[in-house]
């Protein structure tokens, strides 16, 4: 008798085993693929409720039979889980799934344990899934357990109302199903928020680091702009030093406000980046006169909000790399976009000597050794911002163009 139990026992956790691994199958395949995403993926729920779904579909497929009307399963594991992680709707999901596979294998005893049981305890897992979602890591593996021991105390008694046995004999019959239940919600519960802990330690790094080389590149342009229009008013120093007295004066008030960045997401607008092409052109003209057109092509609303620094940079190195290469001059044009599709375009484009592809792939690869900032430098801050670059043509004798997209920002509330 002792060996026919022990015998029965081995090939219950076998069964028991058999959906434990299916069920780590498609939970971790959840893990891998959407966790590092949580929360940015619009179909996350969906594909979690898919995921354990079929989990539930599985364990079910693959019951420990116990008699010809009596089956036990793990199904409560994805079923907890996934309501504590996907929310009321997964948990309604699984629920009706859960029914409807039973009335398909047919109407029995089974059928009312399983509706009794999760009439009585979806509720109170439903209830405690919003203190789940607060709640810290060992919190939250607290909640998962009790909330297991509580389904696994009802699903016996519902058996034991229904069926007419003795209590003991069908806590007997559980106590396998119990214990692996518990220690498996215990490891997915552990392992999941130890994945998403890591995920967000990891993502907190990423951040910082992507701040530090802004911040890095920002340090660059303030100084660079300012040892080149510094430069320009020093040359007219001589010449025409109430013109240089001038413009020393609005380019002192204008960047009081401009390059106050004090912290490191901070934004300006359309309009303030504009005012500072303007007070850099405005001491070009005056160094160089007839030789530097600008047209200016604006079509957005100037309080959308943009990063800093991202056009002055463009003006420059089309004015001193490509229109005072040559004896003529030129003109810059500066054109800003608002598509309907909140996005703003920004092109910078000059009709001076251009430059051949060979010259503009060197001027676009990392080199500690050169001093400009320019085109690089750009193309840096909006590939870590917005995860694309900007783009050049140019053609040797006839001009560059300089352009990008960005998405547009929240525009700037006024008033009160």
């Amino acid at each position: 008798m002792t060996k026919e139990i022990v015998r029965l026992s081995i090939n219950i956790v076998k069964d028991f085993l058999l959906q434990l691994v299916l069920i780590a199958v498609l939970i971790f395949t959840y893990q891998i693929f959407f966790s590092e995403r949580s929360g940015r993926n619009k179909y996350e729920k969906f594909i979690l409720s898919v995921l354990f779904g079929l989990s539930i579909l599985l364990c079910m497929s693959l019951p420990v039979v116990l008699s010809s009307d009596y089956r036990v399963d793990l199904r409560i594991i994805p079923l907890l889980l996934g309501t504590l992680y996907g929310g009321w709707g997964t948990g309604i999901f699984l629920c009706v799934l859960i029914i409807l596979y039973r009335l398909c294998v047919g109407v029995d005893l089974g059928l009312y344990t399983t509706t009794l049981t999760l009439l009585i305890s979806m509720p109170v897992i439903l209830l405690f899934q919003k203190f789940f979602t607060k709640a810290e890591k060992k919190q939250r593996i607290q909640i998962a357990l009790i909330l297991l021991v509580f389904y696994s105390l009802v699903g016996i008694t519902s058996v034991w109302v229904i069926r007419g046995l003795s209590f003991m004999a069908v806590f007997q019959v559980h106590f396998i199903h119990m214990i692996i239940s518990v220690v498996s919600v215990l490891f997915f519960t552990s392992l999941n928020e130890t994945i998403k802990e890591m995920i967000r330690k990891n993502q907190k790094l990423q951040s910082e680091a992507k701040d530090a080389e802004i911040a890095f590149l920002r340090s660059q342009i303030k100084p660079h702009f300012l040892y080149n229009a510094l430069n320009s008013i020093a040359a007219l120093c001589n010449d025409e030093p109430h013109k240089a007295e001038e413009l020393t004066l609005d380019l002192s008030k204008y960047l009081r406000s401009a390059f106050d960045f004090n912290q490191l997401e901070s934004l300006t607008t359309i309009e303030n980046e504009l005012e500072l092409v303007k007070a850099y052109i405005n001491i070009e003209k005056a160094r160089f006169g007839a030789r530097l057109c600008v047209e200016y092509d604006v079509d957005a609303n100037p309080d959308i909000l943009i990063p800093p620094l991202i056009l002055q940079p463009l003006v420059e190195n089309a004015i001193r790399h490509g229109l005072m290469s040559n004896l003529r001059g030129g003109t810059v044009t500066i054109s800003v976009k608002q598509a309907a599709d909140a996005v703003v375009s920004f092109v910078i484009e000059d009709n001076g000597c251009g430059m051949s592809e060979m010259r503009r792939d060197e001027i676009m690869k990392p080199d500690v050794k050169k001093r400009g900032i320019g085109l690089r430098n750009i193309s840096q801050r909006l590939q870590l911002l917005y995860g694309k670059s900007i783009s050049v043509e140019s053609a040797e004798g006839v001009g560059t163009k300089i352009f990008f997209d960005i998405p547009a920002r929240p525009i700037k509330q006024s008033g009160g």
